[in-house]
């Protein structure tokens, strides 16, 4: 009769295991933005379900009076949508609402759909041209801004530590122009660079110098390279290529 309770146990123990496993996976979670290759692969399938993506209509679209675009890009490009269930989905059109937090695709009979955020982990646009090649990749994490459960991040590069940067389009309204006989709105962008590392998010108030420096751990051989390099550390070129060079004295230790 010992037999049941043992078989109880072991599987609690396995079961312990995985979780425990997952977690520390969890807390050392890094972004990959590979080139994703040509074609779908085994794991992609292409939208014939909108539902498993979130098939709310995409209203509330009204931005003709308003100038500028809430959009990351304003055309449609194909993307490579992750979730966190590890499904991939290809869209033919998507593109990202950084007024709305939400991704818009379209459905051939439905029109224009809205993805559920909470679902998505990453999307990859493609390049219009060629879809072999990555045109942005976004990440979705805490907003910590607005203090929101998901935000899209721009991630720029692999590694223990990434740039990040939230974008939010919104929308500023100027004072009452007696002769238009309106208030002019339009959309104006606010930026939020960061670290990703670790699973957190480290943010930057600036991308310079000091701020890069104080976010990673001291190497002795990171001021010698950036002396050599002649690297300024003040764009998001200069701050990449000092993190692709820590990446890769990390990954050698």
């Amino acid at each position: 009769m010992k037999t049941p309770f043992n078989i109880v146990r072991i599987f609690s123990i396995i079961v312990c295991s995985i979780i425990l496993n997952n977690n520390l996976q969890a807390q050392t979670l890094t972004i990959d933005i590979s080139n994703p290759g040509q074609g779908p692969s085994s794991g992609m399938v292409r939208i014939t379900n909108s539902s498993a993506i979130g098939d709310k209509k995409a209203t509330g679209l009204t931005y003709e009076d308003v100038e500028g675009t809430p959009f990351w890009d304003e055309h449609w490009n194909s993307a490579l949508l992750y979730f966190k269930s590890g499904a991939i989905y290809k869209l033919p059109k998507a593109k990202l609402n950084l007024y709305t937090t939400e991704l818009h695709y379209e459905n051939e009979k439905d029109g224009e759909l809205v993805a559920e955020t909470s679902l998505i982990d990453k999307i990859v646009f493609l390049n219009s041209k060629d879809a072999t090649k990555v045109l942005a990749v976004f990440a979705v994490l805490p907003d910590y801004i607005d203090n929101k459960p998901a935000g899209f991040y721009r991630v720029f590069n692999n590694g223990v530590y990434q740039l990040i940067l939230l974008q939010k389009n919104l929308v500023k309204v100027s004072p009452f122009d007696p002769l238009a006989g309106k208030n002019a709105t339009s959309f104006f962008t606010k930026s939020y660079y960061g670290i990703y590392t670790n699973g957190k998010i480290i943010p930057l108030k600036v991308l310079d110098r000091n701020s890069i420096l104080s976010v990673i751990p001291f190497n002795a051989s990171v001021e010698p390279w950036v002396k050599n390099t002649k690297n300024k550390l003040k764009s998001e070129e200069d701050i990449i290529a000092l993190l692709n060079y820590y990446n890769s004295l990390e990954a050698a230790k």
